[in-house]
């Protein structure tokens, strides 16, 4: 008998699969290929190669997926500021899916040097255009969108149930918004499902015609589209890192259930940080190691793993 620690109900429950063929369905919050990935970045591969073993130890079959979001994760939370992947590539004067697929391939090399278990699909965000369009008809019809200025947005106020995983209620949400430039927005916790091309985004070239207008996918979009896709409505567990709790994970959980197709998550799991002098180790605070620090100090890369 395995338990596994749900996030969702905050308790200790046993596993047992959805279907009766020992198989299990995972699906896991990927690398945002702008950069290369630290060692904290690296901790949740690490967490979902473990997670594998230890499934794989008493006997299950697995069938993961790991997303690669290479268009539409901004600069903040919040829907606002460029595309990281946009930021990158005038930063290396390089074309975003140039970008991308380097960045990709160092990730994949990282995970080759750790020994982690590739996942049964790795599918990229570019490559799900239309299953995300599609994701947000449903959306549409099912009456949670709207429409501003600079995009399509999810009426998080339709969602009765919206901030069930965080356990965060609506005013504590308010409190910790961030500071909000657009006015537009019925709720400032409302996020992006579709992005136009103006503004900050003016200049972007990974974009796409829509029935909504000419733009590019929200983060959060891609999650809910790919999962659905790759491992149907129903899925056993799904991972990220404890950063996704409050904000992408809680979005992806309003979307598949205003959309009406993931029906059921047995377990959401999630890892924490590393930290650095107490602090969450980000490249905004400047404070990263990468493996290849590691293996320049003559450790194996294997010893992360320890």
């Amino acid at each position: 008998m395995i338990k596994f620690y749900d996030t969702l109900s905050r308790k200790e429950k046993t596993f047992k699969p959805i279907n009766s063929n020992n198989t299990v369905k995972i699906y896991s919050c990927g690398p945002t290929v702008y950069s290369y990935a630290h060692i904290g970045n690296l901790r949740a591969a690490l967490f979902i190669d473990i997670l594998k073993r230890t499934l794989k130890y008493f006997n299950y079959k697995i069938n993961d997926v790991v997303n690669i979001t290479d268009v539409g994760h901004l600069v903040t939370d919040s829907d606002e500021g460029e595309d990281k992947m946009l930021k990158a590539s005038k930063s290396e004067n390089k074309n975003p899916y140039e970008i991308a697929k380097f960045y990709e391939k160092a990730y994949l090399d990282d995970m080759e040097k750790l020994n982690v278990i590739k996942p049964s699909k790795l599918p990229r965000a570019t490559e799900h255009i239309k299953e995300q369009l599609e994701l947000i008809s449903k959306l549409d019809k099912n009456g949670f969108t709207y429409k501003t200025a600079d995009g399509m947005y999810f009426d998080t106020s339709k969602l009765k149930s919206y901030g069930e995983l965080s356990k965060q209620k609506l005013d504590e949400k308010l409190d910790g918004a961030r500071v909000n430039k657009n006015s537009q927005k019925r709720n400032p916790q409302d996020f992006a499902l579709w992005k136009f091309i103006e503004g900050d985004n003016k200049n972007h070239i990974m974009k796409w015609k829509s029935a909504y207008g000419e733009g590019f996918p929200g983060w959060h979009l891609e999650c809910s589209a790919m999962a659905y896709k790759y491992l149907g409505d129903k899925i056993d567990i799904h991972t990220g890192g404890i950063e996704h709790i409050s904000i992408h994970h809680e979005n992806e959980i309003a979307q598949n259930k205003g959309s009406k197709t993931i029906k059921k998550v047995n377990f959401w799991m999630h890892n924490a940080f590393v930290l650095v002098n107490n602090e969450k180790m980000s490249k905004s605070l400047k404070n990263v190691y990468y493996l290849q620090d590691i293996i320049s100090k003559n450790y194996s890369s294997l010893a992360f793993r320890e």
